[in-house]
């Protein structure tokens, strides 16, 4: 059952990123909401769920952008299992300026591991402003948008019954 709802929002998120969030854009950056997705399974879910989950959302948005294929999908799995590992240290429901943090430092994170193998084989690399500008943006807008994310997959996990979503049976 985990998996159908996992395969759920990864649809969903597929949908929503392409129809809408590619659109929404600031100073031409625009939210990733596969990582958003990705990040609010690590949360409900944990750790390994967090891991898994991202390393498939990324490899779905490696073909969908068209980019280095694998990039995206270690720095998911990176940020999955960090996301997961940082919640399961709270012993209750953290505050959402803590989802918040979390969700724009994660997002911070995947952009730098992923400029790694473009800037590699570039002779000139890109202008640190604009990497800067477009980091600090997108962290922002991902940061903004776990928190309702986080509160879907709980309430989907809820109408759907599904008890303990930190194992995957």
């Amino acid at each position: 059952m985990k998996t159908v709802h996992h395969g759920t929002w990864l649809i969903i998120a597929i949908i929503l990123q392409t129809l809408m969030f590619n659109y929404i854009t600031v100073f031409g950056v625009h939210p990733n909401l596969l990582l958003v997705a990705a990040l609010a399974i690590a949360v409900c879910g944990g750790k390994i769920q967090g891991m898994v989950c991202g390393m498939i959302f990324g490899l779905v948005f490696d073909f969908m952008s068209g980019r280095m294929l694998g990039a995206n999908m270690i720095a998911f799995a990176a940020a999955g299992y960090i996301t997961g590992a940082i919640v399961s240290r709270y012993y209750a429901a953290p505050p959402f300026y803590i989802f918040t943090a979390i969700g724009a430092a994660v997002t911070a994170g995947v952009e730098i591991i992923c400029l790694i193998p473009y800037t590699a084989g570039l002779e000139i690399a890109a202008p640190l402003l604009y990497i800067l500008k477009t980091i600090i943006i997108e962290a922002v807008m991902n940061g903004i948008l776990i928190v309702p994310a986080i509160w879907c997959v709980r309430r989907t996990t809820k109408l759907l019954k599904i008890q303990n979503l930190n194992t995957f049976r």
